[in-house]
């Protein structure tokens, strides 16, 4: 009984010996095509199921019952043996390895230039910003310095005019207050005039240059200042005798001053003035004559 068993394992272990499948080698890969020769699909196969038939023999002998264990067994000698020598694999992966990694550096450094690229345009973005806000600062700054310089101009004119227009009432104003002394001055004048010339016919007082009623607005220190201009602006001023004409004025005046007329006063006349006095009624008779010639010559 031993014996047989014997045989039959020893037999077994021949059945299993004896196809001796030849080695495996790998296939060949074309240079060109970069593929691998496809070889013959039961070679590595039937090496497993020899294996296979000799594991499951040996199991059965000693009354094993874990032959799903050992189909396990053989699907992973399987997965082992498929993955490493089937004629249908690609070997790429180390290559398409590489190849990623490329591909992955390339976009990180892509994503990283990207990133640094929108940062310095966010970074151009916010300056370019802040410029155009500093810009506009300065506009405004600029504007409001302008319209203080024009307010302040504005305001300097407005003085200007305000003082001009100022200037030009007090002006008015001395004006109006000088003519007002002046014609005051001359309605004085004409009122002593016309006084003592009223007085010297009812009295006989005696007469020297200074209280001889002289007509000019006022009274001369000698001879000298009794001129023409000055004996105009008396007799013709609007001021008085408004009811005569210039001519009648003179008329008035030469009735005076005629030398002949005045010959009757002259006694009366201090001797250390009469010269002077002699001289000064010369002077206004002459004068009263010229502006006579000259009213007949307008006249005509």
């Amino acid at each position: 009984m031993t014996h047989t068993s014997h045989t039959t394992t020893t037999h077994h272990y021949q059945s299993y010996r004896q196809p001796q499948p030849q080695a495996y080698s790998s296939p060949e890969r074309h240079p060109r095509t970069a593929t691998y020769d496809v070889l013959d699909v039961d070679g590595p196969w039937q090496q497993m199921t020899h294996t296979f038939t000799w594991v499951a023999e040996q199991e059965f002998m000693k009354g094993s019952k874990r032959g799903l264990k050992t189909e396990d067994w053989v699907k992973e000698q399987q997965v082992f043996s498929n993955s490493r020598e089937s004629p249908y694999r690609v070997p790429r992966s180390r290559e398409n390895k590489a190849r990623g990694q490329k591909w992955e550096e390339v976009i990180y450094v892509y994503e990283v230039e990207a990133d640094q690229w929108m940062k310095d345009e966010e970074r151009a973005r916010r300056v370019a910003i802040e410029r155009e806000k500093a810009r506009a600062r300065i506009q405004v700054e600029l504007k409001r310095i302008e319209a203080r310089y024009e307010a302040k101009r504005e305001a300097e004119r407005r003085e200007r005019e305000e003082a001009r227009c100022r200037a030009h009432v007090e002006a008015r104003e001395k004006e109006r207050r000088n003519r007002a002394k002046l014609n005051k001055i001359i309605l004085d004048a004409w009122t002593d005039y016309e006084t003592r010339w009223t007085s010297l016919t009812t009295s006989s007082e005696a007469l020297d240059f200074k209280t001889t009623p002289w007509p000019i607005i006022v009274p001369p220190r000698n001879p000298d200042d009794i001129t023409r201009d000055a004996i105009v602006a008396f007799l013709f001023s609007p001021l008085h005798s408004q009811n005569q004409s210039r001519k009648d004025r003179i008329r008035s005046a030469q009735l005076r001053w005629h030398p002949d007329r005045f010959l009757r006063l002259s006694g009366r006349v201090v001797d250390a003035d009469k010269a002077a006095v002699e001289e000064g009624v010369g002077i206004v008779a002459r004068c009263l004559n010229d502006l006579m010639e000259k009213e007949k010559s307008t006249k005509m």
